[in-house]
C-alpha cells in the first residue's frame, strides 16, 4: 500500500525548488521514444514540479531522464519497483504540491489545459479531485466515437480512468492511502470509486491527449473490445490479478 511501498534513488539536484503548487506524476517502463519531448513540454509549465518515476527500464529510458533532470529545474526522476500503482505511490511521497497530477506518459498535458486547471482549483475550494476530458491524438474519426463514449462514462457515470490525467489534492490522496498496490490493473478505477465517496469531484472541460499508439497496433477494434471486456470482468467482481493475466496475454 501507499505508507509502505519501497522506494530507491531519488535523483535531485539542490537546485530543484523547494515548492510547488501542483506535482505532475509520471511512470514509465521503456518509454525513450516519448520521454524526451515529455519533459522539455511539462518542464516549462509555471507553479509545477514534474516527476518521473521509472519502473527498472531497459531501453536508456532513466539515462535520458537523468539528463533531462540536470537541464530542467523543475524536473527530477526516482525509481521504483515496476508497477503503476507502486510507481505513482512513490513519486507522491515525494512530492512536494499541493496537488497531484498522474498523467501517463503518452498522454500529453497542454499548457493551455494545464493553466486551466490551476485557475480552476484556485477559485473552486471545495473541489478535492476529478479528471481532465479525454481526447487521442490522431485523426481519424473511429476515435471521435470513442471520445464521445468515454465523455458520456466520464460525465454520467463520473468513472474517468488514468489516461485522462486523474488529479487529487496531495492531503486528501494521503488520506486515502493512495493506489492500491496489489492492482496492476484497474487502479485508477478503484481510486476513482474511492474518490466517488465525497463531494468536489469534476471533470474538467480542458483536454489532455492520448496516443493512439496501442489501438493502432493491436488494431482498434480489438483493442476496444479488450478494454470493454476487462472493463466488465472487473464490474463483476473479478480481482486485478487474473485480470492482469489476460491482459498481458
Amino acid at each position: 500500500m501507499y505508507a509502505t511501498a519501497a522506494l530507491s534513488r531519488v535523483h535531485s539536484p539542490a537546485s530543484k525548488p523547494r515548492h510547488a503548487f501542483v506535482s505532475i506524476i509520471i511512470p514509465t517502463v521503456n518509454e525513450i521514444l516519448n520521454i524526451r519531448s515529455q519533459a522539455q513540454a511539462l518542464a516549462q509549465l509555471p507553479e509545477a514540479e514534474v516527476i518521473f518515476v521509472d519502473g527498472d527500464s531497459s531501453d536508456g529510458t532513466p539515462q535520458e531522464l537523468e539528463a533531462c533532470s540536470c537541464v530542467h529545474a523543475n524536473l527530477r526522476f526516482i525509481h521504483a519497483p515496476r508497477r503503476r500503482s507502486s510507481q505513482m505511490n512513490a513519486a507522491a511521497r515525494v512530492a512536494k504540491g499541493e496537488w497531484l497530477i498522474f498523467l501517463h506518459a503518452d498522454t500529453f498535458l497542454p499548457a493551455a489545459s494545464f493553466q486551466h486547471f490551476v485557475q480552476y482549483v484556485k477559485s473552486q475550494r471545495q473541489l478535492d479531485a476529478g479528471a481532465f476530458t479525454f481526447r487521442v491524438k490522431h485523426k481519424r474519426r473511429v476515435y471521435r466515437y470513442l471520445e464521445f463514449y468515454v465523455g458520456i462514462r466520464s460525465r454520467l457515470l463520473k468513472l474517468p480512468y488514468g489516461d485522462q490525467a486523474l488529479f487529487v489534492r496531495r492531503s486528501l490522496f494521503e488520506e486515502l492511502g493512495g493506489y492500491r498496490e496489489d492492482f496492476p490493473l484497474m487502479e485508477d478505477v478503484e481510486l476513482v470509486r474511492r474518490l466517488n465517496q465525497r463531494e468536489g469531484f469534476a471533470i474538467l472541460p480542458a483536454p489532455v491527449y492520448t496516443s493512439a499508439r496501442r489501438f493502432e497496433h493491436e488494431g482498434y477494434l480489438k483493442r476496444t473490445c479488450g478494454n470493454l471486456y476487462l472493463q466488465l470482468l472487473y464490474a463483476l467482481g473479478v480481482h486485478p490479478q487474473k485480470l492482469a493475466q489476460q491482459y498481458w496475454k
